[in-house]
């Protein structure tokens, strides 16, 4: 049994507070920081799903408890904020070369979680716990930047909002996590080997100077002590030989491939695949670097191939309709979203993609099926920013206007931009019968803005 939740408008209301205040916060410690950017792909959440359940489980922890965030960062780190948050970088993700090492990555951070480490370190983001982590995603959830360059979708936010969650715990906090976390592996049955792996990846980096220490070695210190102590434990361990489950390594195989393609030059993508290589993998690797040149035609050839071969895997069926939306064909987009969304099942974000590609084509026809597809998207995913944009355009094209000014204020507040918030939520509230679930949450949002631009 979970605690009561409150209603349409009280959820509204603590969503926006929560990323409100972290805004607030972030920005006044973020002047001029690089940009640091969440990455969203259904493929890819989906494969970290399954390599952390096990973990999560082996933890005596709820899967659903615990949110795993991916930060399009080359650069090897993970670490935990805000409560049972998970940061995990793409250079981690992508430069691992096993299921166990991530899911002892994964396992160590579930470590610092059980432990309390956060909380008796005082860091806990305005003790809002959860719900303010989630803040700071939402806060920096600007939209996504419609590159393929990005992935499916990328959220915009700043640097210093997530470097405060870069903790740089004592050797003796690492040690206990390292410990739990062979716990969790044991109890999983995973291969423990991988974390001794990890850690031999950062030994004698906290002898290297400035930047040329990864932050996962520069926020999670070793010795030699740490180190000799999961030597023992993983030689003794009986799953020191255990084997990777086909499942597991077919998931973390695809969430490479994915990465690989979006994130690494096109040019060194393609120079390192075998023009023999027909796995689904290196079509994936190839379809998308084609995309990214750009070289449409051959991006389409390709996606074409891997779709044929393979009609049943909604992903496939996903990134066709990716690549075909983002070459201006809309129309033969939606044939594969469609797929999608029927073989995927309760995905949000490929729901969303299915609702973008039918408010592109333009057709009053379609619109209302687009309405019903970014209302469900958005109530399952409330920080997906495109999802709110594409919503607010199909609102204003039915004449329903106050729902697209209430759609627009809540996209901007997600994005931080509260004055702008204001404008459009009075708007709202003038659109909607007074007492109303709509001028309900204008309200909200009105009370959000004026409290985060201090007036």
């Amino acid at each position: 049994m979970t605690d009561a939740q409150p209603g349409p408008a009280g959820r509204g209301m603590a969503r926006l507070a929560a990323a409100a205040a972290t805004w607030l916060c972030l920005t006044l410690a973020a002047g001029g920081a690089l940009a640091q950017a969440l990455v969203r792909d259904a493929e890819v959440e989906r494969a970290l799903r399954v390599l952390a359940e096990p973990v999560l489980r082996g933890a005596g922890v709820s899967p659903d408890s615990v949110d795993i965030y991916i930060l399009a960062d080359r650069r090897l780190n993970a670490f935990v904020a805000g409560g049972r948050n998970i940061f995990v970088n793409t250079g981690m993700m992508r430069q691992l070369r096993t299921p166990e090492q991530l899911q002892a990555v994964l396992a160590h951070e579930v470590g610092h979680i059980n432990g309390g480490h956060l909380a008796r370190r005082g860091i806990e983001m305005r003790r809002a716990g959860g719900a303010m982590a989630l803040g700071v995603l939402l806060a920096i959830a600007a939209g996504a930047s419609g590159s393929p360059d990005a992935a499916a979708a990328v959220l915009s936010g700043s640097q210093h909002l997530l470097q405060r969650g870069f903790l740089a715990f004592s050797r003796s906090e690492e040690s206990s996590a390292d410990q739990a976390a062979l716990g969790y592996l044991e109890r999983a049955g995973i291969n423990p080997t991988g974390m001794l792996e990890v850690l031999e990846m950062f030994r004698g980096q906290e002898v290297l100077a400035g930047g040329h220490v990864d932050p996962y070695a520069r926020t999670h210190p070793l010795s030699v002590d740490r180190i000799l102590l999961v030597e023992n434990r993983v030689r003794h361990s009986p799953h020191r030989n255990t084997p990777t489950p086909p499942d597991r390594a077919r998931w973390f195989a695809r969430m490479q491939a994915k990465l690989d393609g979006f994130l690494e030059r096109p040019e060194r993508v393609l120079n390192g695949l075998d023009p023999d290589d027909t796995s689904p993998d290196a079509l994936v690797r190839r379809a998308v670097a084609l995309h990214r040149l750009p070289d449409p035609e051959g991006a389409i050839r390709v996606i074409g191939q891997l779709v044929a071969a393979h009609p049943d895997d909604p992903y496939y069926q996903e990134l066709a309709g990716q690549i075909l939306m983002e070459n201006n064909r809309a129309a033969e987009a939606v044939a594969h979203y469609r797929a999608a969304v029927r073989l995927a099942g309760d995905e949000p974000l490929i729901r969303a993609g299915l609702g973008r590609v039918l408010v592109a084509l333009g057709d009053p026809a379609r619109n209302a099926e687009a309405i019903a597809l970014l209302e469900r998207a958005t109530r399952e995913d409330p920080g997906n920013a495109p999802a709110l944009r594409d919503l607010a355009l199909a609102y204003a094209r039915a004449g329903r206007e106050g729902d697209a000014a209430l759609a627009t204020a809540e996209r901007l507040a997600l994005q931080g931009a509260f004055k702008d918030v204001a404008i459009h939520a009075r708007r709202a509230a003038a659109l909607f019968p007074e007492g109303s679930p709509g001028w309900l949450k204008a309200q909200d949002l009105i009370l959000v803005s004026e409290r985060m631009i201090g007036k």
